[in-house]
């Protein structure tokens, strides 16, 4: 081609300074990767504490992750009947699961467990349920 022809081509400011962003978007990103590694450390700092930590932090994370069953023991005692763990309720008119739950501070998840309850729930007047001690 002859050079007649030719056209210059003229950057923008911005482009010839090689800057692709404006500088708020830059401190902005800056501050939100400076926010994603302090989660990250602290989080593997966390994890590391507890896989090396001392052995009372472990059992109380173990402790704490084992489900606790209502009227479960580790030490068997003789003594123990059915009749000595729960006590028997009647239920009268307009009783519900959960009404009977809170009047005996159950929850009534428990209740419906205990009693081999499936859903709706419902209670009949004149049932009885077994309500633990």
């Amino acid at each position: 081609m002859p050079s007649s022809f030719r056209k210059k081509i003229e950057l923008c400011p911005r482009l010839k300074l090689g800057v692709g962003r404006n500088r708020g978007q830059n401190q902005l990103l800056k501050i939100g990767a400076v926010i994603c590694l302090t989660l990250a450390l602290g989080l593997t700092l966390n994890a590391v504490r507890l896989v090396f930590g001392s052995k009372q932090v472990q059992n109380q994370a173990l402790n704490s992750a084992v489900p606790q069953v209502l009227g479960a023991s580790d030490v068997k005692t003789e003594t123990t009947t059915p009749q000595a763990q729960f006590m028997e309720y009647k239920v009268s008119k307009g009783d519900t699961l959960f009404n009977v739950s809170q009047k005996f501070n159950i929850s009534w998840t428990t209740l419906a467990t205990l009693n081999n309850l499936q859903s709706p729930f419902t209670l009949k007047p004149g049932q009885t349920i077994k309500i633990p001690k």
